[in-house]
C-alpha cells in the first residue's frame, strides 16, 4: 500500500497572485538593473568633443499592462547616428549596438 501525502493551500486564490506579483516584481528590478546599466555604459563609450552627445543618453521606464515594465534607452542628439557609424576615432563603429550586446539586450545575428 502506498503512502499518500497531502497538501492544502489555505487561500490558494491569494497565493498565487502573491506569487506571481513577486516574480513581477523581481524581473521589474532586473530590466531596470539593466536599463541603468546600459545607459551608464553608453555614457562611458560615447566620443566626447563637447560632452553633448554623451550627456544626451536617457532611459525612460514605461509601465505595461500586466504589471511589468519595459522601457527604452535614448539619444535624441542629432549626430549621434553619425558618431555611432563611426565618424569619431575616440569609439569603433557600432559602438552602441556592441554595448547593448556585451550586456545581453540585444543578440548578435
Amino acid at each position: 500500500m502506498a503512502n499518500k501525502i497531502s497538501l492544502e493551500v489555505v487561500n490558494f486564490k491569494k497565493e498565487l497572485a502573491r506569487i506571481e506579483q513577486e516574480v513581477k516584481d523581481i524581473a521589474n528590478l532586473d530590466i531596470l538593473a539593466k536599463m541603468t546599466y546600459a545607459t551608464e555604459q553608453l555614457r562611458i563609450v560615447t566620443p566626447v568633443d563637447t560632452g553633448t552627445a554623451r550627456a544626451g543618453w536617457e532611459q525612460l521606464t514605461i509601465p505595461e499592462q500586466d504589471g511589468t515594465v519595459g522601457g527604452i534607452i535614448k539619444n535624441d542628439v542629432e549626430y549621434i547616428s553619425v558618431l555611432n557609424n563611426g565618424h569619431s576615432k575616440q569609439a569603433p563603429k557600432y559602438f552602441i549596438e556592441q554595448v547593448l550586446v556585451q550586456i545581453g539586450i540585444l543578440t548578435p545575428n
